[in-house]
């Protein structure tokens, strides 16, 4: 059987369309965790915008018996690719932005090769709820896969339509999932792009020349043209279906520094859900870890901004946890210390 991993928000769907001031604040948070990608948050709002548009008329007109407005069956479907970090970010962003509301639901489906049938292992009432989204990630391997599960994905797709038993009734009640995003991730030009971008090095990263700044939007044209070319390679079942592709840029050192800021401040909340532990660094200590961090991209890629603060910062952390020395109720009187120390850098907890 299929895996299907799914995260509701809510116990109960809230069917209320969004406020201005609600769109605003979704918005801006794609802005700010999504470093360098404008397309994808331009591509992120248009969504919520048409999806919030769509809703408001269903609950305005659904009750109009001469003129009702329904749900369309036409779910929207997104591809993404190029790029060196953020699709897999950029596949959640509307459901975390809307979590906080209480809005929406995340699903991410992953076929399994010995299931003959390719069942998608989807919930209809969770995918039917407004503003839910349903990911695919790496969606040139998946008919490697199971072909079954892809015939499966596109009948949904083109139907826009999953059915809900009522054992009530004993009947099949027909779902429509035109509130509902799918997004398609691929990795099938990297190659290309690494021998465009950086042929020594991993994909994504726009390197100096000559210490001359690249041109960033025409080395994200050539990212762009060599993506479109490697399309063809996909599922066509599934391109079908699509209705906005969108090709990430590569990033920049001043993206990477961003990135790893955010990764920061992200670590500090993660380490302790619902709390904070700051992370603070002395002199040259930042810029020494994210030296260490750029030799990982070749392999890691962005990843490597987030291992090299596991590298240092978890051991230090998680031990004193272990230890009895920091806890839950003394977390807020203590903060993690980074300090150079020659060529790396030294760790400390301190209160």
């Amino acid at each position: 059987m299929s895996q299907g991993e799914t995260t509701e928000n809510s116990q109960e769907q809230k069917m209320t369309a969004l406020s201005r001031e609600e769109i605003g604040a979704a918005i801006s948070f794609f802005q700010e965790r999504l470093v360098g990608q404008p397309e994808v948050v331009q591509t992120l709002s248009n969504v919520l915008y048409k999806q919030n548009a769509l809703l408001k008329r269903i609950l305005e007109h659904g009750q109009d018996e001469e003129h009702p407005v329904g749900v369309p069956a036409d779910p929207t479907v997104l591809l993404f690719l190029g790029g060196s970090w953020g699709k897999s970010l950029a596949t959640r962003l509307i459901a975390m932005a809307l979590s906080r509301l209480r809005r929406g639901s995340l699903t991410v489906l992953t076929p399994l090769p010995q299931d003959p049938e390719g069942r998608l292992n989807i919930e209809p009432r969770l995918v039917a709820a407004p503003f839910s989204s349903v990911v695919i990630e790496n969606v040139e391997s998946v008919g490697q896969i199971n072909a079954r599960f892809v015939a499966n994905l596109a009948h949904l797709l083109d139907s826009g339509v999953i059915a809900i038993v009522d054992p009530v009734q004993k009947a099949i009640q027909p779902i429509p999932l035109g509130l509902c995003t799918f997004i398609m991730t691929t990795n099938i030009a990297d190659k290309e792009i690494r021998e465009v971008l950086n042929p020594v090095t991993r994909l994504g990263f726009l390197q100096p020349a000559d210490e001359q700044a690249p041109d960033a939007d025409a080395k994200y044209l050539e990212v762009q043209q060599v993506c479109m070319k490697q399309l063809d390679l996909l599922p066509h079942e599934l391109l079908r279906t699509v209705d906005e592709t969108v090709v990430l840029r590569p990033l920049s050192e001043n993206d990477l520094r961003q990135v790893f800021d955010l990764e920061i401040e992200h670590f500090q909340q993660a380490m302790f859900p619902g709390q904070s532990l700051p992370i603070v660094f002395e002199g040259e200590a930042k810029e020494s870890l994210f030296d260490e961090a750029r030799d990982g991209l070749g392999i890691y890629g962005a990843h490597a901004l987030r291992r090299v603060l596991q590298r240092h910062v978890d051991p230090v952390v998680y031990r004193a946890y272990n230890e009895g020395i920091l806890t839950e109720d003394n977390l807020p009187q203590h903060q993690v210390m980074v300090r150079p120390d020659g060529p790396g850098v030294n760790v400390e907890l301190a209160p």
